[in-house]
């Protein structure tokens, strides 16, 4: 048990710590996510072109979490504008507010998600603007493709 405890330390030691050069101009974000669903956005880049971004917010009464996988491009016109596309998991805590409960309880649903969006990193203050479409298949608890998620993020680059 004590070994297995330091192999994921070990991997989580890497991730957070290896490299230092990227052309996104930042390695890790956090902010504001104005949109569906509204909440906060964690970003963290793995190497200079692949992310893990962390979105948890609200919607309809509701609580939500997600994990995404993205690869960056840059966009070639700008060089702090890139664009980004990949794909996660999402969960979701709702009640009867929600169009997907019916009866008096909370439900948790869980579905598959994809993102693509465009960032912009300024060079001159420590922040990050970005806009992005999340489609959302949700497969347990109910079923229902989502395809209205538009969010704007404000993020906090450091």
């Amino acid at each position: 048990m004590i070994a297995m405890r330091k192999y994921w330390i070990l991997i989580l030691f890497s991730i957070l710590y290896t490299g230092n050069v990227f052309p996104q101009s930042y390695r890790t974000a956090i902010g504001i996510r104005t949109g569906l669903p509204f909440g906060v956005t964690f970003k963290r880049f793995i190497n200079e072109h692949s992310a893990f971004e962390v979105l948890a917010g609200t919607r309809w009464g509701g609580v939500t979490f997600s994990g995404l996988y993205e690869w960056h491009k840059p966009t070639n016109q700008y060089p702090s504008l890139n664009w980004y596309f990949g794909g996660g998991a999402a969960m979701g805590f709702y009640d009867k507010r929600s169009p997907w409960v019916y009866e008096d309880q909370t439900r948790m649903i869980i579905g598959v998600q994809g993102i693509i969006g465009m960032e912009y990193t300024f060079n001159d203050v420590p922040l990050n603007l970005g806009f992005d479409w999340i489609p959302l298949f949700n497969m347990i608890g109910f079923s229902d493709f989502d395809f209205i998620q538009f969010a704007i993020s404000g993020r906090y680059v450091f």
